[in-house]
């Protein structure tokens, strides 16, 4: 939509019409209520991790000393970062406009806001994290193999899986990544979502301990892929599925996962980076939540003044719990 600001001019009026209609658009954070949050009140914070204790040894010694284990520290570092926005009223469109409009325009800068927050998870989630004392160790998420899954080195501490077969392990990264043109045997094909992408997941995630049998994984989606889901069988047949899914129009939940939709998953070409992840993955840092102030410009003949602004960054935590999908999108 424009953004001239004698665009309300197409508001004014001759007779009396009720109220503004806002455009169709995301009013909701579709992300922020699947990872973790935590009030942040400095630049720079640190969020520490306790990693994986040794093996129990036998004690077959009498009158020995105690054993004496290590359990490893670290630590991931989160900046924050503000955001702002802000439109000014001028009383004299209030005049020739049937209602005041200032209510509209607070809802459509919250939705805004709600899109960003949005935006800041999908571009860290796979983005570099720090970690180390002073957080200047970077720790990139892992790359893609071609026609496999990838799990970066750091994400499988204890070696549960070497290379061979569909599976590719990257040194000194974190994550697990799902090629696009990902198989379990043969020759690789690009691909939409697929229910050997999801098995394959799901079995990775299991083998790392990182969950358990019962536990419900999140992917977020496309509108694409949830449109390529009703068209496999085991999901649209309910011999298979408890939900009707065809009946429906809808896919929320199928072998362990719930399915989450967002247009602004990132994009490559004709791959759509989905994300499959727990709540641990991710960490959101709030320094200031979405604030809407308002007051009068005196410097601009007292006008009506709406502001905006939020403090907000964020972390991947875990890559362990971390899943690039990648599928093809046309």
């Amino acid at each position: 939509m424009a953004t001239d600001p004698n665009t309300i001019e197409t508001s004014y009026i001759n007779a009396f019409k009720a109220g503004f209609d806002l455009a169709f658009q995301q009013s909701t954070s579709r992300l922020r209520g699947y990872f973790e949050s935590n009030r942040q009140a400095s630049e720079f914070d640190f969020y520490d991790r306790l990693g994986i204790a040794e093996d129990l040894t036998e004690n077959n010694t009498r009158y020995g000393d105690n054993p004496m284990t290590e359990i490893p520290h670290d630590r991931r570092r989160c900046g924050l970062r503000d955001f702002e926005t802000g439109k000014a009223v001028d009383p004299k469109d209030l005049v020739r406009v049937s209602s005041d409009p200032t209510n509209e325009y607070t809802s459509s800068m919250v939705m805004a806001a709600n899109r960003k927050i949005d935006d800041i998870i999908i571009n860290r989630i796979f983005g570099p994290a720090y970690t180390g004392k002073k957080g200047d160790t970077v720790v990139n998420f892992v790359s893609t193999t071609a026609g496999d899954i990838t799990i970066g080195s750091i994400s499988d501490a204890t070696n549960r899986f070497v290379t061979g077969g569909d599976i590719t392990k990257e040194v000194g990264t974190e994550g697990i990544d799902v090629a696009v043109d990902y198989v379990p045997t043969g020759a690789p094909a690009a691909s939409g979502i697929t229910l050997d992408k999801l098995r394959a997941v799901r079995r990775v995630l299991l083998a790392l301990e990182a969950i358990s049998q019962d536990t419900i994984l999140n992917v977020h989606l496309s509108s694409f892929q949830l449109y390529e889901l009703l068209k496999i069988d085991e999901i649209i047949n309910s011999d298979y599925a408890v939900r009707k899914a065809l009946a429906e129009g809808s896919v929320t939940t199928f072998m362990g996962y719930r399915f989450i939709h967002s247009e602004r998953l990132l994009k490559t070409g004709t791959t759509r980076h989905c994300i499959i992840s727990l709540p641990k993955a991710f960490k959101l840092a709030v320094s200031k939540d979405v604030t809407v102030d308002m007051w009068r410009l005196t410097a601009k003949k007292n006008i009506p003044y709406v502001y905006l602004s939020m403090g907000m960054d964020g972390t991947r935590m875990w890559g362990e719990v971390t899943v690039k999908l990648n599928c093809l999108e046309a």
